[in-house]
């Protein structure tokens, strides 16, 4: 596909230009080898920036793979992380309400303790009131009968076994106090570990969320560029596609144009050799006539006037039937460029609002109705059709004094060809709009020296052929 371009182009270059100079094609060799190296040097070139543009795909794409690998291998991370965050909670959870059954335990031991501290107080002010002994004994001696012995000693029975049980009680009361009292400490030693460890695993968390944050943007933003790479890529591939079409199209009206003044040139060489031809047969009738005997000796001198007298018309014939030489064949395209649309330029070519402006604003100043948009020169219409940026736009590829122009016509209202359609030099194309990324009704024009091409490599200052 390049290959039929660049051949394409070089067709119609080489001949517009052997036109235009004048250039025969006996003598033309060295100026067709020199072009055609041109040619195979930009080939050259365009591929060598197609194979750099592979290789930077083909980067990106690796970058691409191993950034998606790193994001799953973080997300994967992530879930544990919240896994254990979630244990972690549970754990506490729990920890917090043994802690609270433990203080509550501790508090009814406590108010046991208290109240067994109450008897046994009282116990040792009885005991002290008698002299720090209770005699059951004399308890015993003072039953009224052997019943009353019995029921005595069931109740002093009762009342020691009372009192060492209350004691024993106090004491494991006491030893279980301490006890929890200690697993209470422990526990809460324990819980503001887990508590330690939980903050750290939320640090972590936010730390790992916030490296996920960024390889994600990272990757956004690299798929981003790439979409807009391919994208870019595919436009050129897509114009270069159109380009060709429109210079064969330029090609076979070029071949038509030939063909006809070819036909022409025939038709004027044959006339010119037909008048040679009836001069020749006229001076050789003349001669004949020279040369023929005297009929008499009387009429020499009519013989000289007749012969005279017929050579004469002969020669006027001769000058009468010979044509002027047909003019050289003019080229299709006009060497200068009309105006695309009235008005005044509103804004210039070069850096604006902090980025490049390919290309010149007509503005239609306030003017209403339709304002036509013209083709500059001859052409063929590339693309006609709608672009986020553009709006409605036109793509018009020329021959000019032998080389490729391109010309762009941005933000139509509406558009009048179609790709593929031979326009000629101010064939209205369509109307000012304000359509795309517009800020105001007007046409934005560009200028490219060869194919166009989105990263503009081409674009020339539109005022240097207006």
């Amino acid at each position: 596909m390049k290959k039929r371009f660049f051949k394409a182009a070089f067709a119609v270059t080489a001949a517009t230009s052997l036109i235009v100079t004048g250039i025969q094609p006996a003598s033309a060799n060295s100026e067709i080898n020199s072009r055609l190296d041109q040619v195979r040097e930009q080939q050259e070139d365009i591929n060598e920036r197609a194979d750099n543009t592979r290789s930077e795909m083909t980067i990106l794409d690796d970058e691409l793979k191993e950034l998606q690998k790193e994001v799953a291998d973080l997300q994967a991370e992530q879930e544990a992380t919240e896994s254990k965050l979630s244990q972690a909670e549970d754990e506490l959870k729990k920890l917090e309400e043994e802690i609270k059954a433990l203080e509550e335990e501790i508090v009814e031991i406590e108010e046991r303790i208290a109240e067994r501290t109450v008897i046994l107080q009282e116990r040792a002010v009885a005991s002290y009131e008698s002299d720090g002994d209770v005699s059951y004994l004399e308890v015993l001696l003072g039953s009224q009968s052997f019943g009353d012995f019995i029921e005595r000693l069931s109740v002093v029975t009762t009342i020691a076994q009372h009192d060492q049980d209350l004691l024993e009680e106090h004491i494991a009361d006491e030893e279980r106090v301490q006890a929890a009292k200690q697993e209470v400490e422990e526990k809460l030693t324990e819980a503001e570990e887990r508590k330690a460890e939980l903050e750290d695993l939320k640090a972590e968390l936010d730390e790992q969320r916030s490296q996920l944050d960024t390889l994600n943007q990272e990757l956004k933003d690299k798929e981003a560029a790439l979409k807009a790479e391919l994208d870019e890529m595919m436009s050129d591939e897509e114009l270069l596609n159109k380009q060709e079409e429109a210079l064969e199209a330029e090609l076979a009206a070029w071949e038509e144009e030939q063909r006809k003044a070819a036909e022409e040139e025939e038709k004027r060489k044959e006339e010119e050799r037909k008048a040679e031809e009836a001069r020749k047969a006229e001076e050789a009738e003349a001669a004949a006539t020279r040369e023929a005997p005297a009929r008499t000796e009387a009429t020499p001198k009519a013989s000289e006037s007749t012969a005279s007298t017929n050579s004469a018309p002969s020669t006027s014939n001769t000058n009468t039937a010979t044509p002027s030489p047909a003019p050289e064949p003019k080229p299709s395209n006009s060497s200068s460029f009309v105006r695309p649309a009235t008005g005044s330029v509103t804004s210039g070519y070069g850096p604006r609002w902090g980025r490049m402006h390919w290309g010149i604003d007509i503005g239609k100043n306030g003017r209403s109705g339709d304002v036509p948009i013209v083709s500059v020169l001859d052409g063929t219409v590339v693309s006609a059709q709608y672009h986020e940026s553009f709006g409605n736009w036109v793509l018009v590829t020329h021959q000019m004094n032998g080389q490729q122009i391109s010309t762009v016509y941005a933000h139509l209202d509406r558009m009048d060809v179609s790709p593929g359609q031979r326009v000629g030099q101010g064939q209205q194309l369509g109307t000012m709009g304000n359509t795309g990324h517009s800020t105001g009704p007007h046409l934005h024009f560009e200028v490219h020296e060869g194919p166009f091409n989105w990263s503009r490599s081409n674009a020339v200052n539109p005022t240097k052929y207006l």
